[in-house]
């Protein structure tokens, strides 16, 4: 793959353009990180059925993938994104964290998280009858993130 960088004038607007033969998972992860550097980053859409829905991302509980295809939810909805997981970890903010393989959480909607006996702990959260659950491997960037979310 080749690089290249072009000066322009003052009046010209400045833009990346990636060129390539197929839209692979990894360009688009660049393209997202390109993205996601912007004043304006790219934000998920939202559907269910035919309608797309513009919601705020402080009404996400969590994100989850559910065969191949990845949900947002809501405390009485979920819609699919288009996006993926990876994809999403990449430009939503901090306070968003991953807690398994399959799943983003709010952590500003995290009411309790209750270990389990093999590791696993179960997430529930506020204002709603979900819950998730966290593998071992997310529990400590979980728990130090919501020790510093205040």
């Amino acid at each position: 793959m080749r690089t290249r960088i072009e000066q322009v004038g003052e009046h010209d607007p400045e833009e990346i353009v990636i060129r390539c033969r197929q839209i692979t998972p990894e360009i688009e992860s660049m393209a997202l990180k390109i993205g996601s550097t912007d004043k304006h980053p790219v934000l998920p859409s939202f559907f269910k059925g035919d309608m797309q829905y513009y919601l705020s991302l402080a009404e996400i509980v969590f994100f989850e993938t559910d065969a191949e295809r990845v949900f947002a939810h809501t405390v009485n909805d979920s819609f699919e994104t288009r996006m993926r997981l990876y994809a999403l970890e990449a430009v939503l903010p901090g306070n968003f964290v991953r807690v398994s393989r399959s799943a983003i959480v709010n952590i500003q909607q995290v009411y309790s998280i209750q270990k389990g006996i093999t590791g696993v702990s179960l997430i529930a959260f506020r204002k709603t009858h979900k819950v998730i659950y966290c593998s071992r491997m997310y529990r400590s960037n979980l728990i130090r993130k919501m020790e510093a979310r205040g």
